[in-house]
């Protein structure tokens, strides 16, 4: 489930929730259950009120926490209180998106941030011949796409990279212009006018921004699972903003090349560290054990990942973290999934075992975090995961024996799949009638979105419905809407 609520013209707040859930189909669906207004200040103790309202009126139980299993808002303070008793996870795109912001807002970037918002402010409001208009003749005559500057807008996922992307797309036309119209542009524009090393700034802040731009744009997925993606796809990004990891400058249509940390602008390198530190304390030195629970057991259902090999090379996780995740899995598939014997079973028949059950998840401690080691386009799993080279098909190592023909075991007995860009929905429902009960737990965790995007994309739609052409429409009919529009097949 997911939350958020945004404020539109005309003084109205909607109150956004959406429902994930998936079919017998192995196919993930998404149900808005409230777009209500929200007249009321929107502190924690109103939007915990409001959630409960709408879910029960929803036809979910009294108690919210017990029927939804994964409560998904972005990290505002009010969000974070306010859904605190449902159990809920972060945002994980918002989360990322934070730490964005540590570099665009770096003392070292923010002049050049400064320079072109200013410049994508004038065009913005100059329109004519001397403004956006010469604007589009540079780019005509730079042989480039005739699309005005890319604003940036703090609450938007991925803008400032965007921004950026713009100018280094169509720095050959803004340079142009300056030459032929920044004379009649004004002493306005003048000021903003982006110099040798603006530009190698925003050239450079570009490659360090687009994984996080790629890995944004993948986790934001409603129809495909993304919560077993979330600590694969981090660890392996973390890793490349580290310090002495090199910057790939790799664009479409052009020869990639890399830079050495020695060879990068100083202001960048010191930018993308800060940034590093910042995503080391939110994903492993301060992320919440119980979020990074459901993160680990989501990921070791996923055939792919379930060896856990993905922190072999990431030097702030802890080996332990390992056999720490698998006993979580198997405490979680013993206690609430794996079917009981119907009828008891004598000692020492065959398929039994005296031998103690795999530990329960207060018997393995969550591994302290390791400290900080000295030393565009279409975007798949298996672009992200570049770097990531698969090992041979192994297995995980067995658990103390257990009780004959036990699903779990089975799944995780078989080999690994090399192949990351796997239709992994597809291959569970081939796997369905084999492991009938391990399916319905990958069901639950699968359907769990990893961000709320899709409740933003639900805002996106209502922005439309309540534009300034609507102004007489009845707050109550804009949820009406939203209902017809998304919740009908």
């Amino acid at each position: 489930m997911e939350l958020s609520v945004v404020h539109f013209a005309r003084c109205v707040s909607v109150l956004g929730i959406c429902e994930y859930y998936m079919k017998d189909d192995w196919t993930i669906h998404e149900l808005v259950l409230a777009a209500s207004p929200f007249s009321e200040r929107h502190t924690a103790e109103a939007i915990a009120k409001k959630t409960t309202e709408a879910c029960i009126t929803a036809g979910l139980s009294n108690d919210v926490k017990s029927t939804v299993f994964v409560a998904v808002s972005d990290n505002g303070a009010n969000m974070v209180a306010g859904w605190a008793g449902f159990g809920r996870t972060p945002c994980v795109v918002h989360t990322g998106q934070l730490s964005v912001h540590v570099f665009l807002g770096h003392t070292h970037i923010q002049p050049t941030r400064a320079k072109s918002r200013g410049i994508t402010s004038h065009f913005s409001f100059s329109t004519g011949v001397d403004g956006l208009g010469a604007l589009k003749g540079c780019q005509r005559e730079c042989n480039l796409p005739e699309h005005h500057p890319v604003k940036d807008n703090d609450t938007r996922w991925s803008s400032g990279h965007d921004q950026m992307e713009w100018f280094r797309v169509h720095q050959r036309a803004v340079q142009l212009y300056d030459v032929n119209h920044a004379r009649k542009a004004g002493d306005a524009y003048k000021g903003h006018q982006m110099g040798l090393e603006d530009w190698r700034i925003n050239l450079e802040g570009v490659a360090v921004l687009q994984p996080i731009a790629d890995w944004t744009q993948y986790l934001q997925g409603t129809k495909y699972p993304t919560m077993p993606l979330v600590l694969p796809t981090t660890y392996d990004l973390i890793q490349s903003l580290a310090p002495d990891s090199p910057l790939k400058l790799y664009f479409p249509g052009e020869v990639g090349y890399e830079l050495l940390p020695t060879e990068m602008h100083a202001g960048v390198l010191a930018a993308r560290t800060a940034m590093y530190d910042d995503w080391v304390s939110r994903w492993v030195t301060n992320i919440d054990p119980e979020v990074k629970r459901i993160y680990a057991i989501t990921t070791l259902l996923h055939p792919c990942f379930k060896t856990y090999d993905f922190i072999d090379d990431f030097d702030l996780v802890q080996p332990s973290d390992k056999a720490w995740a698998l006993a979580e899995l198997r405490c979680e598939w013993k206690t609430a999934w794996k079917p009981q014997p119907t009828e008891p079973i004598p000692d020492g028949a065959p398929g039994t075992s005296t031998d103690a059950e795999p530990p329960a998840s207060d018997a393995v401690a969550l591994p302290l975090a390791g400290e900080p080691p000295k030393k565009h386009r279409k975007v798949s799993l298996g672009s992200l995961l570049s770097g990531r080279v698969k090992k041979d098909a192994t297995v995980v190592a067995p658990a103390p024996p257990v009780l004959a023909q036990d699903e779990l075991e089975q799944y995780l007995e078989d080999p690994e799949v090399p192949e990351l860009d796997l239709m992994v929905l597809a291959w569970w429902a081939a796997k369905e009638s084999k492991w009938p009960h391990l399916a319905k737990m990958v069901k639950q965790y699968f359907a769990a979105p990893a961000s709320s995007a899709g409740v933003e994309r639900v805002f996106s739609a209502a922005g439309n419905m309540h534009s300034d052409l609507k102004k007489s429409t009845k707050d109550d009919t804009l949820q009406h809407s939203l209902f017809a529009a998304f919740n009908c097949d």
